[in-house]
């Protein structure tokens, strides 16, 4: 029996289920004529094999009305725009230019226009939703470019124009911001730019005086062609590819001068890699995963890794750098949770995540001294996962826990913060499988089980 995805419901034409370990798309009459359109096409081949389309094929499939069915394989790792860096949504935000470019000039069109089309597989942006794709009728619009502003471009914007993270919003807002948000929020300098008039100013008066309905029927009247859209695609391309954001920012980038980062790197590497041997996993969470470091060692031992990071400039620099890790960019105190339609629509991180070993190195000090969490709720935490977890001990007399408690009060500290309390509460929720204590003495590795495994 399949179950129909909690995020794959708005187009009638095209919507996603799963079967066992299968992911399959069922089409009615109208998306099966997307399909064949597409699929007999150059252009799916070429994308196809260039790794910027999801690769699908049709397939026999009973107890559906559907009037076809094509498969594709499975997402690793799924992850949403707020959980994005700015680095990774603009070369997003190209790939959907770039497809809607190809298509056109194979006789078809993309008919919307979201990021949450589109995943990272291996390090690299591909668009997931065939779907999308269907023949393009002469004198049609664009019917994607407002979606494509408030969800691509103004956020692109706002990141490198304004300097405001663009993360919470759609978090907060998965439709993003409108033309009359960005008119309000750019510097008047910003808003004279001809490119801002152009998306900002000029859409802005446009849905102060009709509505979408009244917008795609007047376009249409005025003589829309493909050569047009073409023309404002390449626009678009070169906008696009001119906004930069100076990834200015704190947290692991002056981190890493501590002297125990490189001094202990090696001994948490054979660390790790003793852990993947005995337990095997296909899927490793790297909590705090600063640079990336520990998760790639999992990846290069044939893992899955998700690296989750609070610090974009460290994740974008990572992401850069040509990483096949999965990226998660999210505050640990507060990940992204489960939402959209009747709150299961976007799955939380965790839901997605499911790892078979996590990795905390470097991390339970900050949440228990920074985010004044305590330790038997960080603790419970890591038991959650209910997997083995690798997890690193800081001791109250380390220097950077020194640093962390320097404007606190004995008082206003939890208990459990020694290393007797801290095994003490290990010990109540797991199995301690290994230990071993790091150069300077008031650190440990612990490799710890589930008691109730």
């Amino acid at each position: 029996m399949y179950q129909p995805d909690p995020g794959s419901f708005r187009d009638p034409a095209s919507h996603v289920v799963h079967e066992g370990g299968r992911v399959l798309r069922l089409l009615d009459e109208r998306g099966l004529r997307g399909w064949e359109a597409l699929s007999s096409s150059e252009f799916f081949a070429e994308a196809t094999a260039a790794g910027k389309l999801i690769p699908a094929h049709r397939v026999d499939f009973e107890g559906s009305e559907a009037a076809a069915a094509i498969e594709h394989p499975v997402v690793p790792f799924v992850s949403y725009p707020y959980e994005w860096t700015f680095s990774m949504l603009k070369d997003a935000a190209l790939l959907q230019l770039d497809l809607l470019d190809r298509a056109l000039r194979a006789g078809l069109t993309i008919k919307d226009a979201t990021p949450f089309n589109i995943q990272f597989v291996d390090g690299r942006p591909q668009f997931i939703d065939v779907g999308s794709f269907e023949a393009y009728e002469p004198g049609e619009p664009w019917i994607g470019y407002r979606q494509f502003t408030r969800q691509f471009l103004f956020p692109l914007m706002l990141h490198a124009w304004a300097g405001v993270a663009y993360q919470p919003w759609l978090r907060g807002d998965m439709e993003g911001p409108t033309a009359a948000d960005m008119r309000r929020l750019l510097s008047l300098g910003r808003r004279l730019k001809p490119a801002a008039m152009m998306h900002v100013s000029l859409q802005a008066r446009m849905e102060e005086r009709m509505s979408g309905a009244s917008v795609r029927q007047e376009l249409k009247s005025a003589g829309f062609s493909a050569e047009l859209i073409l023309a404002n695609v390449a626009k678009l391309q070169r906008l696009v590819s001119s906004l930069e954001w100076d990834g200015t920012g704190h947290g692991w980038v002056e981190y890493e001068s501590c002297s125990h980062v490189e001094r202990d790197r090696e001994t948490k590497g054979g660390f790790l890699e003793g852990a993947i041997e005995r337990h095997g996993p296909r899927r490793v969470l790297d909590l705090g995963a600063n640079d990336g470091y520990f998760s790639e060692i999992a990846r290069r031992h044939g893992a899955l890794a998700v690296a989750v990071d609070g610090d974009e400039q460290v994740l974008d620099a990572l992401y850069r750098r040509g990483t096949t890790v999965s990226l998660a960019l999210g505050d640990l105190t507060n990940p992204s949770p489960a939402q959209g339609w009747a709150g299961v629509e976007r799955p939380s991180l965790f839901q997605r995540a499911r790892p078979d070993l996590v990795i905390a190195y470097g991390l339970i000090h900050h949440l228990i001294y920074t985010a004044s969490i305590p330790p038997t709720t960080v603790i419970d935490w890591l038991a959650s996962f209910g997997c083995p977890v690798l997890v690193e001990f800081v001791s109250p007399e380390d220097p950077m826990v020194a640093r962390l408690t320097a404007n606190k009060t004995s008082a206003e500290l939890h208990p459990g913060r020694t290393a007797p309390e801290f095994e003490s509460i290990l010990g109540a929720r797991f199995e301690t499988l290994g230990r071993v204590e790091l150069g300077g003495g008031v650190r440990a590795l612990y490799e710890v089980a589930p008691l109730n495994r």
